[in-house]
């Protein structure tokens, strides 16, 4: 079975699509009524020889276009080693001039984490980890415990405050004269 071709006004939806991302705007550019324009944007993104247009068109531009993991990879490498140089421009006065510029040492850091990111940790590595975990949990458990012994002896301390507000002053004296501290 043949597979049907786009038409004009459907090749001007799918680039426009590529271009912008946008299937409202890309349908209203490529000619269809503007009041439609929504539905009829979502309703050619279904379309399989629509799909099947974009992605192969997508597919080119990614191949010729975005750089390959081998490629961000080596990049990174260099700027984590200080190996890559940018073109900064400077002025003074009437003059302007450019200079290679390193990459800062912020620069080199994210380099680094970006590439320790895509390979997995060895056994020591994961080991720290997890002892470094269990260590921020045992710290964290420990003062929660410590928190609610606090509020455990403040409950106590404001249940006997409470119970010495209601002795009277004569409760008071016997109790002095019971602990020897008869200074009444």
């Amino acid at each position: 079975m043949k597979k049907p071709k786009l038409t004009v006004k459907q090749k001007k939806f799918a680039d426009g699509y590529i271009k912008t991302g946008n299937a409202t705007q890309s349908a209203i550019s490529a000619g269809y009524k503007k009041k439609a324009a929504y539905k009829t944007g979502a309703e050619n993104l279904k379309k399989p020889q629509i799909k099947e247009y974009i992605e192969s068109r997508m597919n080119k531009i990614s191949d010729s276009n975005i750089m390959s993991a081998k490629e961000a990879l080596e990049l990174l490498s260099d700027i984590a080693k200080g190996k890559t140089r940018t073109k900064q421009r400077f002025k003074f006065k009437d003059e302007t001039w450019l200079e290679d510029i390193p990459p800062s040492y912020m620069d080199m850091m994210s380099a680094a984490r970006e590439i320790l990111k895509r390979y997995p940790l060895s056994e020591l590595d994961k080991a720290q980890i997890k002892k470094a975990q269990a260590e921020a949990v045992k710290a964290e458990a420990e003062a929660q415990v410590a928190k609610a012994q606090a509020q455990q002896l403040h409950t106590v301390t404001d249940k006997v405050r409470d119970k010495m507000d209601q002795l009277s002053t004569e409760d008071l004296r016997q109790l002095a004269k019971l602990t020897g501290e008869d200074n009444a």
